[in-house]
C-alpha cells in the first residue's frame, strides 16, 4: 500500500527590508536646516487612503509629492509626522 507524501512546506517570504530611520528637522546638519524656509505646520489629515492625506504648512493644504516650496516636497503623510526632502535630504517634521 503506497503512504502519501506531504508536499514541502513553502520556503518563508524574505522579510521585507526596513526602511532607514529618516532624521528629524532638527537632527540636519545646521548648514542645511539654514537653507530651508520656514516650515510652519497648523494642522494635517491622515488616512489609510494617500490620496485623502493633508499637510496644512505654511498657509498652503497640500498632498504627498507636492511642493511647499521650491526644493521642498512633501514625501509621505502619516499620523504624527511627515516626511519631507530638500535637495535629496529627507527628513521628518512632528505634527
Amino acid at each position: 500500500m503506497a503512504r502519501a507524501v506531504a508536499p514541502p512546506a513553502p520556503a518563508p517570504a524574505p522579510a521585507a527590508a526596513a526602511e532607514p530611520r529618516v532624521p528629524s528637522l532638527n537632527e540636519l546638519p545646521a548648514d542645511v536646516r539654514a537653507g530651508l524656509p520656514p516650515l510652519a505646520i497648523s494642522g494635517s489629515v491622515f488616512s489609510p487612503t494617500p490620496s485623502a492625506r493633508m499637510l496644512f504648512i505654511n498657509g498652503q493644504v497640500l498632498r504627498e509629492g507636492e511642493a511647499v516650496a521650491d526644493g521642498v516636497l512633501v514625501e509621505r503623510i502619516g499620523a504624527s509626522a511627515s516626511v519631507l526632502s530638500a535637495r535629496g535630504q529627507r527628513f521628518q517634521i512632528r505634527h
